[in-house]
């Protein structure tokens, strides 16, 4: 009887067992789930703070273009309103506004810094001119405005009455570059700064060598008008 009873207690207990397994196999698999749907909720979150970012970048660089774009709006609007405002007596205007458009259409440090002195000239500011002028041949000694630069001393040195050193300048321009379209204008010019320097002789004769060497000139014309009125 006994041994019926405890074998009847152990079965008993068994059925517990398994009960107890049962319902905590239906717990696992209740919290399984239950993770499943929290990684889902997780996984759809994630995909959309995604694709939030990924507008929101959009938008940033469709700012940044804008904002390209307007600056450079602003800087060719700039540089437009700078080349209407007349440079300082003395300064050729015809052949500042034509060195002006030439350079626009060359990019570089070199270009930069030639726009730069252009400007500077432009308003007048001859120091600061002068020295990028300096500045840009010692960096760019031949190339196709280094000529130009040279001119552009000189005629800053005519202005300032120092005629010694525009002659200078001028001369470098012609017998460095003997061949670039800036010889007429800079044997011009230096006949001027010699007759302003009281030395009328060399001043005829560089006016003579104009119409000699570059007769098909403008500057020729205007030589010869002056030569005929001497």
């Amino acid at each position: 009887m006994i041994n019926r009873l405890i074998a009847i207690s152990f079965l008993l207990s068994c059925v517990s067992c398994v009960n107890n397994t049962k319902n905590l196999a239906q717990d696992v698999r209740k919290e399984m789930q239950d993770l499943r749907l929290i990684q889902a909720d997780q996984s759809s979150t994630i995909n959309e703070l995604r694709e939030e970012v990924r507008q929101l970048r959009g938008v940033q660089q469709e700012i940044q273009y804008s904002s390209s774009d307007k600056t450079r709006e602003l800087e060719q609007t700039i540089e437009k309103l700078g080349s209407r405002v007349p440079p300082p007596a003395g300064v050729p205007e015809s052949l500042l506004a034509a060195d002006e458009k030439k350079i626009s259409t060359h990019s570089g440090t070199g270009a930069d810094s030639y726009k730069l002195a252009l400007a500077r000239l432009r308003a007048g500011d001859f120091q600061n001119s002068d020295r990028m002028f300096s500045d840009f041949l010692s960096k760019n000694p031949k190339t196709t405005f280094s000529d130009n630069a040279y001119f552009w001393r000189g005629i800053i040195a005519k202005n300032q009455s120092q005629f010694n050193k525009s002659v200078l300048h001028f001369s470098e321009v012609y017998q460095k570059f003997p061949a670039e379209d800036m010889v007429p204008a800079s044997l011009f010019y230096m006949s001027e700064a010699l007759q302003d320097s009281g030395a009328s002789k060399d001043s005829k004769f560089t006016l003579e060598k104009l119409v000699d060497e570059h007769p098909s000139s403008s500057y020729a014309m205007r030589a010869k008008v002056i030569l005929g009125n001497k």
